[in-house]
């Protein structure tokens, strides 16, 4: 038990992070995993890193409104952190499709201004940035109540009304949200999670039992509804993304205590790890657009090949991304 502390999650976040980012990687290639059950499973589920990235998320929000709770610098430094990054992905994906003739400028727009994924546009570049974006829109206001009032029955108020949004849209022409809404409960969790951090909460031997419970009832679900269910039932009623609601706070704990276990055993900096975190917008946003642009010169070469070549290209252009925007941003903070 040692070992086992939410404390870690916060100390191997950016690890964490850049687990989570090279899951949605793997989830996104082209590998053939179908010959291995167990593997193809782990990239069938891919998408749970998405709420990894939203947990660890709110964590980080928590204490960055503890740190500073005046609101207009957390939208500042919010948007800087994501905005300048995302235009300049989209732009330069989408002014390469309207040049090819398979974007519209209208659809152009659209994607710039995160418009496509609310109006469920055919030609949608992302749904994560316009759903972070709101997120972020509603933290200050869900804080106001989480620090002033009771933490778990403010907590408990949002997941149940994230919960009742996703139940009111299912079915219906909204039902294309549900990929956002029935995250909204484990970001908000991060925050959770975070004042257990703050207020050092020991993962006391009852804190662990639940865990795996949860994860095992999670995946257990989630097993069986890949299994037995269609996928357009699995999109439709959003039973893709429940499980990973029990899913995610065990699987970061279990992540973060192996990472200290081996950290205790000689390995301490986790480099690739820690820059695959750090870039990990960059990652998100770069790599399914190289895979979907080389698409077409994918079938001349061998399929592994292939996936590292667009993993390399990916990794090389976040790097500089990322330092572009920096330098540009820096002039604002």
């Amino acid at each position: 038990m040692n070992n086992y502390s939410y404390k870690l999650i916060s100390k191997y976040r950016t690890q964490l992070m850049g687990i989570a980012i090279l899951w949605i990687v793997f989830y996104h290639s082209t590998i053939n995993t179908s010959s291995v059950p167990i593997i193809n499973t782990i990239k069938e589920i891919g998408y749970g890193g998405v709420d990894i990235f939203l947990m660890l998320s709110g964590l980080g929000l928590y204490f960055a409104c503890q740190k500073d709770d005046n609101v207009i610098t957390f939208y500042k430094r919010r948007l800087l952190r994501i905005i300048p990054t995302y235009i300049t992905v989209v732009f330069i994906v989408c002014l390469f499709y309207w040049y090819v003739g398979e974007m519209s400028l209208i659809d152009a727009v659209l994607n710039l201004t995160t418009l496509s994924f609310w109006l469920d546009s055919k030609n949608r570049f992302d749904w994560y940035v316009p759903a972070i974006l709101v997120l972020y829109l509603l933290t200050p206001v869900f804080m106001y109540f989480f620090k002033s009032k009771n933490k778990y029955i403010s907590l408990t108020a949002v997941i149940l009304i994230g919960l009742l949004i996703t139940i009111s849209i299912t079915s219906t022409s909204f039902s294309y949200l549900l990929v956002f809404t029935t995250r909204i409960p484990i970001f908000f969790i991060g925050f959770l999670v975070g004042f257990w951090i703050e207020t050092h909460k020991k993962a006391a031997m009852l804190h662990l039992i639940i865990n795996i419970a949860a994860a095992i009832f999670g995946l257990t679900l989630l097993v069986i509804s890949l299994k037995y269910l269609s996928y357009e039932y699995l999109w439709n009623y959003g039973i893709f993304w429940y499980p990973f609601i029990l899913i995610t706070l065990p699987l970061c704990m279990f992540a973060a205590t192996f990472l200290q276990t081996v950290s205790e055993r000689g390995i301490k900096k986790f480099i690739f790890l820690t820059f695959c975190g750090t870039h990990s917008l960059e990652i998100y946003l770069i790599h399914e657009r190289i895979l979907n642009i080389t698409t077409k010169i994918s079938k001349s070469i061998d399929n592994v090949t292939y996936n590292l070549i667009c993993i390399l290209i990916t990794l090389l252009f976040a790097f500089l991304l990322k330092k572009l925007i920096a330098g540009f941003t820096s002039r604002f903070t």
